[in-house]
């Protein structure tokens, strides 16, 4: 088994502490009024968080930004390397709302949106272009697919898209994580991708604490899919005691090997950009705040670093041998 990070292939016990979803940049595309808190976009600023997140402790960010949509494989790589943090970039297709409306996509078939999410994995992420996503190809490969629905879920178009990434999968052995909108959809994106032999153990659910819902969330566990709370220091959906009653909660069912933590970040939540909140957080306020509350140490271990070795890892590859 291995992690494909943008500087190379790593062995699981390499990745140390992990952020499971991030943005670390996000620049504008042609035809999209993306809003300014999403745009994130100063090598410097990005790096300067990054850099706070390793001071803190942190290892390891999967940046979830997919194919055409603000993604800058080449920035990735670079920001891996000054900062020594390893990044994990994404293939894959974001919701509609992330591009324009004549966008490739679109009119493509799900065996060519395939094809695109296996050669990003295999040979490498295109590089940015706000007007041509197909421009030119950087060789920095991708080690996931993002894939997502929005409020209307599995549409005829979102279920081409979850049919190319189960495809892909297949084909690679990368891990899939899916974005659910304000938790909707959850259930219905892991049956599908389950009943496309989709292995469970790959499969990353985004968002599942959005709208906290135990029995849902219980649901998607005990179908031995990973659940991706990111709604920490998110205010205007709750507050972070709710965020860790709910996690309490799901411990104490047993499902502490199924939880992965990461912040979303957006530009307003960055520090280095003037926002509030920061890369370090997780590890300077909340990981006390689950310990004070009543979570073992050793659970919140499993949150941040022994569950994203599996979460993350390529399963029967049919290429590449890990190294380091």
């Amino acid at each position: 088994m291995f992690i494909r990070t943008v500087t190379g292939d790593i062995k699981p016990k390499k990745l140390g502490f992990t952020h499971c979803h991030e943005h670390l940049f996000t620049y504008r595309i042609d035809g999209v009024d993306l809003p300014e808190r999403l745009i994130i976009d100063s090598c410097s600023r990005t790096r300067q968080e990054a850099r706070a997140f390793r001071r803190a402790g942190g290892r390891s960010i999967v940046d979830a930004q997919p194919f055409g949509a603000g993604r800058n494989a080449r920035f990735l790589r670079r920001l891996s390397i000054a900062t020594h943090v390893h990044v994990i970039g994404s293939t894959g297709l974001h919701k509609t709302y992330f591009y324009p409306e004549n966008f490739w996509s679109y009119t493509a078939s799900a065996e060519e949106i395939a094809e695109l999410f296996v050669s990003e994995i295999q040979q490498g992420m295109y590089e940015y272009d706000p007007a041509n996503p197909f421009k030119s190809r950087s060789g920095v490969r991708a080690g996931i697919i993002k894939i997502a629905t929005d409020e209307d879920g599995l549409t005829p178009y979102y279920e081409k898209v979850f049919e190319a990434a189960a495809a892909a999968h297949r084909a690679t052995g990368a891990p899939i994580m899916t974005h659910t909108e304000l938790s909707g959809f959850g259930p219905e994106q892991v049956t599908y991708l389950i009943g496309h032999d989709v292995h469970p153990g790959s499969i990353i659910v985004s968002h599942m604490d959005r709208v906290i819902d135990i029995e849902k969330n219980a649901e998607l566990a005990e179908l031995g899919v990973f659940l991706e709370y990111d709604t920490i220091a998110r205010y205007k959906y709750h507050s972070d005691e709710e965020e860790t009653a709910l996690i309490r909660e799901m411990v104490s069912r047993g499902f502490a090997d199924r939880i992965l933590l990461g912040l979303d970040v957006t530009r307003d939540r960055m520090r280095s950009y003037g926002g509030e909140v920061g890369l370090a957080y997780i590890l300077h306020g909340f990981d006390p705040m689950l310990e004070a509350a009543g979570v073992d140490r050793n659970h919140v271990k499993c949150f941040t670093v022994d569950n994203p070795r599996t979460a993350l890892s390529f399963v029967n590859p049919p290429e590449a041998t890990p190294h380091g």
